[in-house]
Parts: structure tokens; C-alpha cells; sequence
């Protein structure tokens, strides 16, 4: 590897919820960064109902729900990392999943810098039919500012 490589960090902003095609996605990332600098960005994002604002007890519940919620995820990418050399750090966003993953993307890569290599991870779904219509794969796949990986 020469001296330009080197100074390349690879950050793997990977869509995190806990699911099975989320930890293939997250083992997957973990994998790519062995012997590599860089780290791994695990963004959960979290959607809250519109009909949830009608009620502020209701939205009261369902946030705390929700911190506990990435409190829990938060522990078991952890427990998935712990055993490897992997630098990571987890983060909650509100909002819809795909557009999140993109503006988690954009911030760390306006953050890092030219010599930031900037990856979006996500778990490929298990059914055909999500693949090829609104799946979060497919929305991410869509942009074009990052490069995108899905691990099937």
C-alpha cells in the first residue's frame, strides 16, 4: 500500500436496527475494515407515527420506548464488535430510514475531510419482491453520492 492509501480513512456508515439483515450488514462492515483504518458508523433511526404528536403522553412514552430501544441496540453492536479490532460509535436518528442513512453519510464524510472514504452499509432483504421495489436497499442504491453496498 502506498503513502496515499494509507492516509485514506474508510468510514462504513451502516443502517443498524437490530434485524438480521442489519447484523449481516454490520458483521459484513466489520469485516471490510480488518487490518484497515477506519471505522464503523451504526446509525439506528427511529420512526415515529404522525398520529403519535396528536397525544403528548403518547409521544412522551414512545421516545422513552425508543431510548431504551437504541440503548438496547446500541449494547448489542457492542456485544458484535467487542471481539474485534473494529473502532465504532452508534447513533439514534428520527426521521425515514433511507434519507437518515444518506444525511448520517454526508455529515461525517462534510466532517472527515478529502481523505475520508465514505461507505453506506445496509442488509439486503430475505424476500425478492423488497429488492427490487421501496426497500431501504433500494432507496439508498438510488443516490448517487455514495457508494452503497448491501450484503445479501
Amino acid at each position: 500500500m502506498n503513502t496515499v492509501d494509507e492516509q485514506v480513512q474508510t468510514v462504513l456508515v451502516v443502517g443498524y436496527d437490530g434485524s438480521e439483515p442489519a447484523q449481516r450488514a454490520l458483521l459484513g462492515a466489520a469485516d471490510l475494515l480488518r487490518n484497515r483504518p477506519g471505522r464503523i458508523e451504526a446509525v439506528f433511526v427511529a420512526h415515529v407515527p404522525s398520529a403519535a404528536a396528536f397525544s403528548a403522553q403518547g409521544l412522551g412514552a414512545l421516545r422513552e420506548g425508543l431510548d431504551d430501544e437504541a440503548h438496547q441496540l446500541s449494547q448489542r453492536v457492542d456485544e458484535a464488535l467487542r471481539e474485534t479490532d473494529v473502532k465504532w460509535h452508534f447513533q439514534r436518528r428520527n426521521g425515514e430510514i433511507a434519507p437518515q442513512l444518506l444525511e448520517a453519510g454526508k455529515e461525517l464524510l462534510e466532517s472527515g475531510g478529502p481523505d475520508t472514504h465514505l461507505v453506506v452499509v445496509v442488509g439486503g432483504s430475505a424476500h425478492k419482491l423488497d429488492r427490487y421495489l421501496n426497500s431501504t436497499p433500494a432507496r439508498v442504491i438510488r443516490q448517487d453520492r455514495f457508494e452503497v453496498l448491501v450484503i445479501p
